[in-house]
């Protein structure tokens, strides 16, 4: 079996889907697609999501999109090795974690911080960028304390909390650690001395098999 996934580098809910099929060691057909050239709003890809975004998943002929839905989809058809946990406990303690992370630590991250420093918005937002990075700091010391306790989000493996969430954390630490977000003093350029167990399980993780594969290919070398 071979899924089709159409993808952008560098999208935080593609990439949380590749590491998925990453880690269970499904076939995949990679479909990248050009956000520059629009690819994902022909009328060939809204046929498949109506919304133009990605990723899309298709399996033979069923379409599904929403990164984490494909997570679930994936758990679904491949319960090993297991994202989602093997009893109701762990199962309901890692989707407690995933709307933990997406609910409160997501937006003020993705929309107040990484966006407008990666479309240079620094000179007209910078004031909102600084309201925002206050927030994006509240939610990694979340983080950061959580990992203080076991060595992923949901406890001692490795689980789709950890995949859903590591896409946000390195982009934050990309475009924390840029000219511009050193500028505002925004406080990201020494995330390893502030925020050591995120580092260390950022580093559980790229360790893993296919890590490397799920890479954003846009980002290497830079």
């Amino acid at each position: 079996m071979t899924y089709d996934l159409y993808w952008i580098s560098g999208s935080p809910n593609a990439w949380r889907v590749m590491l998925a099929l990453e880690f269970k060691g499904l076939a995949y057909e990679s479909h990248r697609l050009d956000s520059g050239k629009r690819e994902h709003k022909t009328p060939e890809f809204i046929a498949l999501n109506p919304r133009g975004k990605v990723p899309v998943l298709k399996d033979g002929k069923f379409v599904i999109y929403e990164s984490i839905a494909i997570l679930a989809y994936l758990e679904s058809k491949h319960p090993e090795p297991a994202l989602f946990g093997t009893t109701p406990e762990e199962t309901g303690h890692i989707w407690q974690r995933i709307f933990e992370v997406m609910n409160y630590g997501r937006d003020s991250i993705n929309n107040g911080v990484v966006r407008p420093l990666i479309r240079r918005e620094a000179k007209q937002n910078g004031e909102s960028i600084k309201a925002a990075a206050i927030d994006a700091h509240e939610a990694m010391n979340w983080v950061d304390g959580v990992l203080a306790e076991s060595p992923y989000l949901a406890g001692d493996r490795l689980s789709a909390a950890d995949i859903s969430y590591i896409p946000i954390v390195q982009h934050l630490t990309r475009a924390g650690g840029g000219d511009d977000a050193v500028r505002l003093e925004l406080g990201f350029d020494n995330f390893g001395e502030r925020y050591p167990n995120i580092v260390d399980w950022v580093d559980r993780i790229a360790a893993l098999p296919g890590y490397d594969k799920a890479y954003p290919p846009h980002w290497r070398n830079k």
